[in-house]
């Protein structure tokens, strides 16, 4: 009985708003069949900045993104350009065509107990495993609603609804017969105060006009 209580609680009330979000950075390895691309984030209140790397390391890419404002920036580090993303808000069709099932799998990724909740699409012969957390990681939520409409990596997962607090620390992607796509794993995070600075288009990079 104080069980059922106790998650009849956590189920009925609100998340409190003096629940501290994630400051910090996410360090994450993006496989495939083809390449391999390093990514890390940078979380700070409304301010997420993610660092692309090729295979051999070097910083291909950074965008800049304020989710109070709805403004993503792209920063291109080898030619010191940066231009504005015009977000599309429109809704993107085929919702219907996306089964989804939260299971009581658990494994543990790295030092993060982990259940498995997972999405499939038959249309797009696709099936994504997403391996979750649950901490104060309120910001992927709104990070998603941005980002998906620029770009599709974690277009699956944000078709997964009561996802507050949630972050995938391992996503793998098949084919409905079991083909391995692609994977992308965590593989550290830092809990750590992080310098405004890292949300700031450096001095020297040029506006490009579209």
């Amino acid at each position: 009985m104080i069980n059922f209580l106790i998650s009849f609680i956590l189920v009925v009330l609100p998340v409190s708003s003096d629940v501290k979000s994630f400051e910090g950075s996410i360090e994450l390895v993006q496989e495939s069949f083809y390449d391999i691309t390093y990514f890390t984030y940078f979380v700070k209140n409304d301010n997420v900045r993610i660092d692309k790397f090729d295979n051999s390391h070097t910083l291909i890419q950074s965008l800049l993104i304020n989710l109070d404002k709805e403004e993503i920036f792209v920063l291109s580090p080898s030619k010191n350009l940066y231009t504005k993303v015009e977000i599309n808000s429109t809704p993107k069709s085929g919702e219907e065509n996306y089964a989804i099932l939260k299971t009581e799998n658990s494994r543990m990724v790295g030092e993060h107990l982990c259940y498995q909740w997972r999405v499939k699409n038959k249309e797009r012969n696709t099936e994504v495993a997403y391996w979750v957390s649950q901490k104060n990681f309120y910001f992927f939520e709104e990070l998603l609603k941005l980002i998906n409409s620029t770009d599709n990596t974690f277009e699956f997962f944000e078709k997964i609804p009561e996802t507050q607090g949630f972050f995938p620390m391992l996503s793998v992607e098949r084919t409905l017969l079991r083909r391995e796509k692609s994977r992308l794993c965590v593989v550290r995070i830092s809990d750590k105060p992080i310098n405004n600075n890292l949300f700031d288009i450096p001095a020297n990079f040029e506006l490009l006009r579209r």
